[in-house]
């Protein structure tokens, strides 16, 4: 295992690092509050805590179909993390054929299909007599297995709404993209995920709480994928050369942090790329890592140790789009664009934000 900053690394699967999210302990501690409150004891809470722990292998199991059916498409996923809400996949793009993304967001409800399948053809031929009235009551060792049903089948069915971003509605998005441009289906899709997740809310405040939180995941995370996919339809013919600056300043690891001050307060760039004294890519310095550092030592230390490591680079050739892509889903604000072994670029969110803008406004002209 291995702690990261606001996770814990429980292994890897294919090379996908499988990671859980510090607030899951938030829905433990939530099932036992409101078992104990129902007035179960301390047994049946703990079968309710196991059960929510079997979930969430079925979730991981889940977000794992996704990164298989992904990787047929030749795109990786960087990991999967347990959140209370759910899991999340973080693929490196989202396949843009229609049918590619349709078998991708598809794989993950199949897989609770299966589960489910499974499960219930053991408990049909099982000598137990297993009955339907049991799912509504408290999990114990009789039930569990009928209830691990259950739930799957409830994952499945909550999955394919047509939410987007969730599996439903990227499996919707998907069906319209290929009647229309990707544009117009992905607003059509945001449209209906964002007056699903109002429909949420609603029921959350009368329901469950954690409805809430999935309502405000939905409503928000439709508006950023829109915004992503329309930007990049501006800028689908345009290569990294066309927005990359070629007036930039480096820096070295050696530099003082009073150094990096000074070029902030004197000019207009506020990233930098940081290069080791043999003129090698080290990674890059921001003015937020440059603020946290100045709070905490003295001006005249060197840089070196609060660099953000990074070896990521561009060619002048790669497309703008999938480089707007990269840069968004790993949260690199800058970086070099390097031809034959020397940097002769940078580029950076805003400067790609600002060519969309040229480019919108002159294809409406």
């Amino acid at each position: 295992m291995k702690i990261t900053n606001n996770s814990l690394e429980l292994g890897t699967v294919k090379s996908i690092p499988i990671r859980i999210h510090w607030s899951f302990i938030l829905i433990i501690a939530y099932v036992v509050y409101m078992q104990l409150k129902e007035g179960s004891d301390w047994i049946e809470a703990l079968w309710a805590v196991l059960f929510v722990l079997s979930l969430f292998v079925c979730v991981t199991l889940h977000e794992l179909g996704h990164a298989m059916a992904a990787l047929r498409y030749g795109v990786r996923t960087r990991s999967i993390t347990l959140y209370p809400i759910g899991g999340v996949a973080m693929l490196e793009r989202i396949p843009e054929k229609p049918l590619h993304e349709l078998v991708v967001a598809a794989a993950g409800p199949l897989v609770n299909v299966v589960i489910a399948l499974l499960i219930g053809t053991y408990l049909w031929f099982s000598p137990i007599e297993y009955r339907l009235e049991d799912l509504a009551t408290a999990i114990d060792a009789n039930n569990f297995l009928l209830h691990f049903a259950g739930v799957n089948v409830m994952l499945v069915l909550f999955n394919i709404l047509p939410a987007f971003p969730m599996d439903g509605g990227r499996i919707f998005r998907a069906f319209l993209a290929m009647n229309m441009d990707r544009v117009k289906a992905t607003r059509i899709a945001m449209y209906v995920g964002q007056g699903m997740a109002v429909l949420f809310a609603i029921w959350g405040l009368q329901a469950n709480p954690f409805l809430i939180l999935i309502a405000v995941f939905i409503f928000l995370g439709a508006a950023q994928e829109y915004k992503m996919v329309r930007n990049t339809s501006y800028i689908h013919h345009h290569t990294v050369a066309d927005a990359m600056m070629k007036s930039f300043t480096t820096v070295q690891t050696d530099s003082k942090l009073f150094d990096l001050m000074l070029l902030i307060l004197n000019g207009q760039e506020k990233d930098f790329i940081v290069l080791h004294p043999d003129k090698q890519l080290a990674g890059l310095m921001t003015r937020d890592l440059l603020i946290r550092a100045l709070s905490e030592h003295d001006k005249s230390v060197v840089i070196k140790p609060f660099v953000q490591y990074s070896t990521r680079s561009f060619n002048m050739d790669m497309p703008l789009a999938d480089a707007y892509k990269i840069m968004q889903s790993e949260n690199i604000p800058i970086v070099p664009i390097i031809m034959e072994g020397e940097i002769v670029g940078v580029i950076n969110i805003e400067n790609i934000l600002e060519y969309i803008m040229f480019a919108e406004t002159m294809q409406s002209a």
